[in-house]
C-alpha cells in the first residue's frame, strides 16, 4: 500500500498520467453537454412508444440501467436494458431503441442494434463514432454525436443525459433540465468535499477508500433506486482500481446471499460491506438491513454507509456515482496502479478480434 499518496498531488498524477480523476471530475460538465447534444439532434414526429430498450456494455450500457431506475416513477412504460448480442421478441415498431456505444464498435451492441432494426423498432444512437455511427447515418437514425477522447467508463454523462433530453423531447418523460442542472450544481459542492484538494482527513471518499485497501468491496444497495448504483460501483472498483467487487440489492439478497455470510468470516479481513443509502429508502428495508447487520454483517472486516445527496432522484442517483467514481480512482492510487488502462479487456478484444465471428 501507498501511504500518503492522496495528498500527494504529485505522485498521484505520477500514477495518473492519462488523467482519469480529472475525467472524473468533469461529470457534471458532460451531463450538462449530453443533455444539451440530445436536445439539439434533429428528431422526427414523436412516435408511437410502449416500450424502451437500451442497447449497451459496461461504461456504455450503465446508462441504461441508471435511466431505468429513475423512470421507475417519472414514466408510464416500462425500461429493459440489453447486455447482450440479441434483443427480446416483443421488440417491435411500438419499441424506442436507445443503442448507446460510445465507441461505435461494440460488437454486441452492434447485433442488438441491427435486430432492433429488422424488428421494425424506432432507434436513436448515442455514439462518438465507429460502425454504429456510420451505420445510423447511412440509415437516417437520429445519432447523438459524441466527443472523443474519454474511456465509455468516463464518458456516463455524454451517454445517458441525451436519453433524459430525447424522451423529453417526444413526451415520454416531463422537462428534465432543470434536474440535469440541479445535479450539474451539486457535483461542483461535491467536488470541493470529496475531491482531490480536500485533505484525507477530512474527506469521506478518500477515507473510505484507505479503508477499502486490501479488502474485497461488498456493494449492498438498500433499495431499487439505488440497485444499479451499486453495479457502477463495481465496476469502477474492477476497472480503475483493479481489484474484484461484488454488488446485490436489499431485499432480494435477503432470500440467498445473507445465507453466505454463514462462512464469509472464512477469507479473514478480506470483505468490506458498503451500503448506499438514500433519503427514501422504505422504513421496512431499512429494518432488512438493521437485522442483517446484526445477523450476517458482524463477519465482515468492516461496515460503511454511503449517503446521497441532493434533492431530486436524479441528483441523488448522481451524487452515489459520482462518489463511488472517485472512490475507484483513489483506491488505485493506493494500490500503486494506473486507473485509466483496462488491459485485460483490450487484450480479450485482440483475441476476439482473431476469430471467426
Amino acid at each position: 500500500m501507498v501511504q500518503g499518496v492522496l495528498d500527494d498531488p504529485d505522485r498521484c498524477r505520477a500514477l495518473d498520467p492519462r488523467g482519469m480523476l480529472g475525467l472524473v471530475l468533469r461529470l457534471g460538465e458532460t451531463l450538462l453537454e449530453g443533455y444539451r447534444l440530445g436536445k439539439e439532434i434533429p428528431l422526427p414526429p414523436a412516435p408511437e412508444v410502449e416500450q424502451v430498450l437500451v442497447l449497451g456494455m459496461g461504461g456504455s450500457g450503465i446508462g441504461g440501467d441508471l435511466l431505468r431506475s429513475l423512470l421507475h416513477d417519472q414514466a408510464d412504460l416500462p425500461v429493459v436494458v440489453v447486455k447482450d448480442y440479441a434483443v427480446p421478441r416483443w421488440v417491435g415498431p411500438k419499441t424506442l431503441v436507445f443503442a448507446c456505444s460510445y465507441s461505435g464498435n461494440t460488437e454486441e451492441t452492434l447485433a442488438a442494434y441491427e435486430a432492433a432494426g429488422q424488428a421494425g423498432a424506432v432507434r436513436v444512437a448515442i455514439t462518438s463514432g465507429g460502425i454504429l455511427g456510420e451505420r445510423a447515418r447511412s440509415e437516417d437514425v437520429p445519432t447523438v454525436p459524441l466527443p472523443t477522447g474519454f474511456p465509455p467508463r468516463a464518458a456516463l454523462g455524454y451517454l445517458f443525459a441525451p436519453m433524459l433530453a430525447v424522451l423529453e423531447r417526444w413526451g415520454i418523460l416531463p422537462p428534465q433540465e432543470e434536474a440535469v442542472r440541479e445535479a450539474a450544481s451539486g457535483l461542483a459542492a461535491w467536488t470541493r468535499e470529496w475531491g482531490p484538494d480536500r485533505p484525507e482527513a477530512d474527506n469521506p471518499a478518500k477515507q473510505l477508500a484507505r479503508a477499502l485497501t486490501g479488502r474485497i468491496p461488498v456493494v449492498y444497495a438498500l433499495s431499487r433506486l439505488t440497485e444499479p448504483v451499486a453495479l457502477r460501483w463495481k465496476t469502477q472498483l474492477n476497472e480503475n482500481s483493479k481489484v474484484f467487487a461484488v454488488h446485490n440489492a436489499f431485499p432480494e439478497l435477503n432470500h440467498n446471499e445473507t445465507v453466505g455470510w454463514a462462512l464469509a468470516g472464512q477469507p479473514d479481513g478480506m470483505l468490506t460491506v458498503v451500503v448506499l443509502r438514500d433519503p427514501g429508502d422504505p422504513s421496512r428495508l431499512v429494518q432488512r438491513l438493521e437485522i442483517t447487520r446484526e445477523i450476517a454483517f458482524h463477519k465482515a472486516a468492516g461496515y460503511h454507509e454511503v449517503w446521497s445527496r441532493g434533492d431530486g432522484a436524479l441528483s441523488r442517483l448522481v451524487s452515489l456515482v459520482f462518489f463511488a467514481d472517485l472512490v475507484s480512482v483513489y483506491l488505485a492510487y493506493l494500490n500503486g496502479v494506473d486507473p485509466y488502462p483496462v488491459t485485460v479487456i483490450d487484450e480479450l478484444k485482440r483475441r476476439l478480434g482473431a476469430q471467426p465471428r
